[in-house]
């Protein structure tokens, strides 16, 4: 989905496939704002075709992804093709006043984008959350569920009682076969939140929060930026185990009762 100024972008698709933008329903202005949900490769196709029409009428233009997509493949392995990389020099190409996106899951992108600007969501997120849960009686404790969560919030976000958690993957399946919480709490009944950038069925957050319960966490919470709606087909929102998860609508579609969506689009 593409956005132009806050207004939807209509495409009108033809029996073969083609698309369609009508000109007359654009909100075109002298400064322009693009925001980009990725669904499908479409949106690509659709964002070069909107670009290059505003640069037809010599009108500057911004880029903000709520998700990167393709932030999942950057690197190549064997004949796998970098796709990450391609996208990366398609946008550069396209020429953008700016290019913004919300919790990159690959500082790759950001290395190969040209005038690139971060926002740090789920940082911002987290600190809200400890803000309301200021006045709690019980201590609180921010939990990064591997090292590279640990090494990038621990930059963002100034907290001292943290706990990071090592895991052991099978490699032939992909399962986790092991997963440990390093870091020690004065007390049991205290409240934890889990903080990383992306959650699809969400395994990893599960077992993290089977650890933190045989501690005596009371209460476990998620922030997540970005939430696949593969969510709905994993545990989280089956059990008791994690009691909200905090997120936006970069990506997700549905609404749930346990899940609080801040929208950015």
């Amino acid at each position: 989905m593409i956005s132009l100024n806050d207004k939807k972008v209509e495409i009108i698709k033809f029996p073969n496939g083609e698309s369609l933008i009508n000109s007359n329903t654009l909100n075109m202005q002298e400064n322009n704002e693009i925001k980009l949900k990725f669904e499908n490769d479409e949106d690509l196709t659709h964002l070069m075709f909107l670009k290059s029409h505003l640069d037809e009428f010599r009108l500057k233009a911004s880029l903000i992804f709520t998700y990167m997509p393709y932030s999942r493949m950057d690197r190549t392995e064997g004949m796998t093709v970098f796709t990450l990389k391609y996208l990366c020099k398609l946008i550069n190409n396209l020429d953008f006043q700016q290019v913004v996106i919300y919790e990159p899951h690959s500082e790759v992108c950001v290395a190969l984008l040209d005038r690139v600007k971060v926002i740090n969501m789920s940082a911002e997120i987290t600190k809200s959350l400890l803000e309301e849960f200021k006045s709690a009686k019980e201590e609180v404790y921010l939990i990064y569920p591997d090292a590279g969560a640990a090494k990038r919030y621990g930059k963002q976000i100034h907290y001292e009682n943290i706990l990071t958690a090592t895991k052991e993957r099978d490699f032939k399946t992909g399962n986790i076969k092991k997963l440990e919480l390093n870091g020690t709490v004065s007390k049991k009944g205290f409240k934890a939140i889990i903080v990383d950038d992306l959650c699809s069925k969400g395994g990893t957050f599960i077992l993290t929060a089977e650890k933190l319960k045989e501690i005596g966490a009371s209460e476990v919470y998620l922030v997540v930026t970005h939430c696949e709606n593969t969510i709905f087909e994993g545990e989280i929102l089956k059990n008791d185990l994690i009691k909200k998860v905090y997120t936006t609508n970069s990506i997700l579609n549905e609404e749930h009762q346990k899940i609080n969506i801040t929208k950015i689009i």
